[in-house]
């Protein structure tokens, strides 16, 4: 009968689905170190699966550049590349330079008020740990990103992003992040769109992302290499 295979299947995806979304968050936030080595069985335990989840996952974070699996020595966590970094920057910050430009045409006064409420959210976050300090970031823009109602941008910024905050969870442990500067930069953002001028929201959303990322790139490289996590 076709249903027991049906049910099979669908446990099969969970589970995978499960190992790659906590994995994922392993490898953004420094969890699982740039180069190190992930041992399946290990993974298996932990996760109370078989090892064919956890296999399939590594394949999907490998095919989304947070693994390198590699023949006959095994899967690790992806290095971390300045190259890659500064096409990460660069595409990160003209996809939302295009959004903040959207956003302009589509806001309402709601949509401002809910921006701002991320942004407080945001402020308070800079008081915790780094990990939730980019969770509260991510937020802030993916609430821009709803607002230009194309879904298609919303899911390349949401790609884009993951990689980026690799490196930014690099900076976060050099202690060298204005996290005041990117509120106030936000807010620049927010009264930009308010006032539905576009080419003041892509000019303060590219500062917020290449402008940030060009003031301390020498200092990401520096850690990189420091701590041997660069290819």
């Amino acid at each position: 009968m076709p249903i027991p295979v049906k049910i099979e299947a669908e446990e099969t995806r969970s589970a995978k689905e499960r190992v790659y979304d906590t994995m994922l968050e392993w490898l953004i936030f420094g969890t699982i170190l740039p180069g190190e080595k992930l041992n399946e069985m290990e993974l298996a335990v932990y996760f109370n699966v078989s090892r064919t989840p956890v296999r399939e996952a590594l394949m999907l974070l490998a095919a989304d550049g947070f693994v390198d699996v590699i023949p006959n020595r095994g899967s690790f966590a992806s290095r971390l590349s300045m190259t890659d970094a500064d096409a990460v920057y660069t595409a990160i910050s003209a996809i939302q330079s295009d959004i903040a430009r959207l956003a302009c045409q589509r806001c309402t006064p709601a949509d401002i008020k809910e921006l701002n409420r991320l942004n407080d959210e945001y402020v308070r976050a800079c008081e915790g740990e780094s990990a939730e300090i980019l969770r509260a970031d991510e937020a802030f823009h993916d609430g821009i990103a709803q607002l230009s109602g194309n879904p298609y941008l919303l899911q390349f910024l949401l790609k884009l992003q993951r990689h980026a905050y690799r490196f930014e969870q690099v900076l976060a442990q050099t202690g060298i992040v204005d996290n005041a500067h990117s509120a106030e930069n936000h807010r620049e953002l927010i009264a930009a769109i308010a006032a539905g001028d576009e080419n003041a929201a892509a000019q303060a959303s590219s500062s917020n992302w290449m402008g940030q990322y060009l003031t301390q790139r020498a200092i990401l490289e520096e850690t990189i290499e420091k701590n041997g996590w660069g290819v």
